[in-house]
């Protein structure tokens, strides 16, 4: 039987213990990790923290999705009507192209950008649109920029990593 990608959903604060009986199990499991700056004061500390909390990735084939369920850790399976529903290799891909070689995601170096800068926007909506960058969000992982909309500047916030600078 084909193995495809399903999304798992956890228990919160349980992914690890969900990654680790997963595995023991046998199933394929995939977490991505982005690197998130917290602050205590003016002190900036550096953590590795779920792109998506309480949500992981497994890989497998249809027979093994209810040893999935019934793993310490996990809530659900994501599910559509009576069936679970499977992600396309393609997303899994273009997540894991986002990842530096030690399979962390980080954001784009805040010198990298400058205001009036033109990028060009990789994905989403407004992909394959050149727009102005006006400034960085208060959370510095997502970007203020410009666009031309008939005529006028529309402002838009996206994330930072769905820009490249022209």
């Amino acid at each position: 039987m084909e193995e495809k990608w399903y999304i798992v959903q956890t228990k919160p604060w349980q992914e690890e213990k969900a990654l680790f009986f997963l595995e023991q199990k046998g199933i394929f499991t995939y977490r991505p990790k982005m690197e998130a700056y917290f602050y205590r004061g003016i002190m900036a500390i550096k953590k590795e923290k779920s792109l998506f909390p309480n949500y992981l990735f497994i890989r497998c084939n249809e027979e093994a999705l209810s040893t999935a369920c019934w793993t310490w850790g996990v809530k659900r399976l994501l599910w559509r009507n009576d069936l679970p529903v499977p992600i396309s290799d393609g997303l899994i891909e273009s997540i894991r192209l986002l990842q530096d070689k030690d399979g962390i995601i980080r954001k784009r170096s805040i010198q990298e950008f400058r205001r009036n800068d033109i990028v060009k926007i990789r994905s989403g909506p407004f992909k394959d649109l050149l727009a102005i960058f006006d400034h960085w969000d208060s959370d510095t992982e997502r970007v203020c920029l410009l666009i031309d909309l008939v005529n006028t500047m529309a402002r838009i916030h996206v994330p930072a990593y769905v820009i490249e600078k022209l």
